[in-house]
């Protein structure tokens, strides 16, 4: 009798067991899996929702139903968030999930190339039972220099470049802007994929903006802006009209010669086009 009344208290145990773990499931997916030190590091956060009734994941002061623990490869602790991320309140339906796109670099200090690990961790309305996700990792690195500036900017020497970075198995540029004295990453930005059969055209305008124009694939080519704050001003995919292909200063500022913007077929009589506006980070 012990023995059947042990056995039965075992199985309601772990059923009550794979209810719990059956309610909410969490998942991280960073957007790439190779970032420049500087950029944005985005990842999608889904959250699938098994129970028969709607879950609305809300804040409470100061407590967030949405929080991450981020480590970096070699270090024993995880990284301390430079604010409480607060994300506004999300319903997810009965048998539904919901995908939360959320960018790490506003909470976090990414100021040092390596491997870096993430989980996420969900709080339920209660705000006491909480699902965390798997451990996803990306990497951060400082890619290879292909052209550097020095400019003064608000009594700040900055140096703005043009870096090499392999995403996804494709060679792509960055734009990258560091303070010159501390070494700190001040901002980064993806610029396009690069095909090596031209040298980028890099120029910098009386503005401080840095101008990069490359070829991308056989038949097209991005061209793209970037401030000395490192945001991304301009991105264009663009294709060939003719003769030489260059970035010219003129009176009336950079202009792109040779090429033309490229607009997408209204048509399936072309195919389907894969161009650099397809591209991580854009």
């Amino acid at each position: 009798m012990k023995h059947i009344i042990n056995t039965v208290l075992t199985v309601f145990c772990l059923l009550l067991t794979a209810q719990a773990i059956a309610q909410v499931e969490v998942r991280v997916h960073p957007q790439r899996r190779d970032f420049l030190l500087g950029e944005n590091v985005s990842l999608n956060v889904k959250i699938d929702n098994y129970t028969d009734r709607a879950v609305t994941f809300n804040n409470i002061p100061g407590r967030s139903w949405l929080h991450f623990t981020v480590t970096r490869n070699g270090e024993s602790h995880p990284i301390s968030p430079k604010v409480i991320p607060h994300f506004p309140k999300l319903t997810v339906e009965a048998g539904s999930s919901k995908v939360v796109p959320v960018s790490l670099s506003p909470y976090y200090s990414f100021n040092r190339d390596g491997v870096y690990k993430v989980v996420a961790t969900v709080r339920m309305p209660d705000m006491q039972n909480t699902y965390s996700s798997n451990r996803a990792s990306f990497t951060l690195a400082n890619g290879g220099s292909v052209r550097n500036f020095t400019v003064q900017s608000r009594g700040n020497k900055l140096n703005m470049s043009v870096r090499l970075l392999r995403v996804d198995s494709k060679d792509c540029l960055f734009g990258q802007v560091v303070n010159a004295d501390s070494h700190s990453v001040l901002g980064a930005c993806y610029m396009g994929q690069f095909l090596n059969f031209m040298k980028p055209r890099v120029v910098l305008d009386s503005a401080q903006n840095m101008h990069v124009l490359c070829q991308s694939t056989p038949e097209y080519f991005t061209y793209s802006v970037m401030d000395n704050s490192g945001k991304r001003r301009d991105y264009k995919v663009m294709k060939r009209t003719g003769g030489p292909v260059d970035l010219v200063s003129s009176g009336a500022g950079i202009r792109v010669i040779g090429l033309r913007p490229y607009e997408r077929p209204t048509s399936t009589s072309e195919g389907v086009i894969h161009t650099t506006a397809d591209r991580p980070g854009r």
